[in-house]
């Protein structure tokens, strides 16, 4: 099948690799479209891939005005491809890269497959409802629905759709959650031994940035600290310097850089648990990877992977700001470490790509069989 992936977030994140590569040894011949401002920095792209085309079309001061943006890529794309020849179009968000492929759609007729990410929701639903209209006219026209998690397919169809259009959406939509990387499933620990550190050692990772809430985590681990001895370990890039220098007031945080799969896997093996407390968060694949090696997870409640396990299973949520809520997931995570530490290696049996890719195999196919493509 000949595939058109429109995906802005690929600049940001390697993980669809992961999926491209799969289409591309099952036989599809794909195109990755990325659309980025001429702003972005070009070390910080994660895209990859000879499917891949990276284009700068837009400026950053743009995202502000969606349609003045989005328009500007739509110019971009229709120069670059013949789409004559797609069969199927998939774009990876709602919104940005749902509009696009909605337009192509009414231009050339070609099916598009839509995944809804927790920016969709949070920022475009919930902040923008000028644009509501729009992202229920985009999720009418397309052939299947994605959501990445189920916490973002339940808010949207509590908050946001209308109820004459429920039945006819629910019934073409899908949740497929995202995988990780095979590496961490060929590198489960599972000799680890489940005792806790003094002092009690957490570690975070993710872009120094807001999003990432890092500053946050901090603070609560300071007030942490007046009970249980505690050491925050955050990894990552540094993208904010206000934030980094904000960081290096706390004595018990300790910043390690940007660390390789083969380092990060060493030093999850140092620790004791993990702890995100992000916002927002589509699905947020550092927490099974800290859990291939044992760690415990503390995640933000309502978020995307709030969906996948049941609380105190691999862990505990958290809501972003509750500081008593933090503190109480710690010493609960602590009294019944050994079993959470069990928990948490047999569960990233869930988020293996080959099964993701599978899925998305199955949604194509029935793609094909409705429109008379196979």
């Amino acid at each position: 099948m000949k595939i058109l992936h429109i995906n802005s977030y690929f600049q940001t994140s390697g993980l669809f690799k992961q999926l491209y590569d799969r289409q591309v040894k099952t036989g599809h011949d794909i195109d990755v479209y990325v659309p980025i401002s001429h702003q972005y920095p070009e070390d910080r792209l994660a895209t990859s891939g000879d499917y891949t085309l990276v284009s700068r079309n837009h400026n950053q001061l743009d995202r502000w005005l969606f349609h003045y943006k989005h328009r500007k890529i739509l110019k971009d794309l229709l120069r670059r491809y013949d789409f004559s020849r797609f069969e199927l179009m998939h774009a990876h968000s709602l919104f940005s890269n749902g509009w696009l492929a909605w337009q192509l759609h009414k231009r050339f007729g070609t099916p598009y497959v839509v995944a809804v990410r927790n920016a969709d929701v949070r920022t475009f639903f919930g902040r923008m409802p000028w644009l509501r209209k729009m992202g229920l006219e985009i999720m009418e026209n397309a052939s299947q629905i994605v959501f990445i998690s189920k916490n973002s397919y339940n808010e949207v169809y509590r908050d946001y759709i209308p109820s004459a259009l429920k039945e006819r959406l629910k019934s073409k939509t899908s949740i497929i959650a995202n995988g990780i990387d095979d590496f961490w499933h060929d590198s489960l620990y599972k000799d680890k031994i489940p005792t806790i550190h003094r002092p009690l050692k957490i570690i975070t990772t993710g872009k120094v940035n807001r999003g990432k809430r890092f500053v946050q985590l901090a603070d609560m681990v300071e007030k942490l600290n007046r009970m249980i001895d505690t050491e925050l370990h955050i990894v990552g890039p540094n993208w904010d310097e206000a934030i980094m220098e904000q960081l290096k007031t706390y004595e018990k945080v300790i910043y390690h850089g940007s660390k390789t799969k083969e380092e990060m896997r060493q030093l999850y093996r140092e620790m004791d648990i993990f702890a995100l407390l992000s916002y927002p968060e589509t699905f947020g694949l550092v927490y099974p990877e800290a859990m291939s090696q044992g760690l415990p997870v503390i995640y933000t409640q309502s978020e995307g992977f709030d969906s996948y396990f049941e609380n105190y299973q691999v862990g505990v949520s958290v809501e972003k700001t509750d500081e008593i809520g933090f503190t109480e997931a710690v010493e609960y995570i602590i009294k019944h470490y050994p079993q959470f530490v069990h928990n948490a290696l047999a569960g990233i049996e869930n988020f293996r790509w080959d099964a993701v890719h599978d899925k998305y195999e199955i949604l194509y196919q029935v793609f094909a069989r409705l429109s008379g493509k196979e």
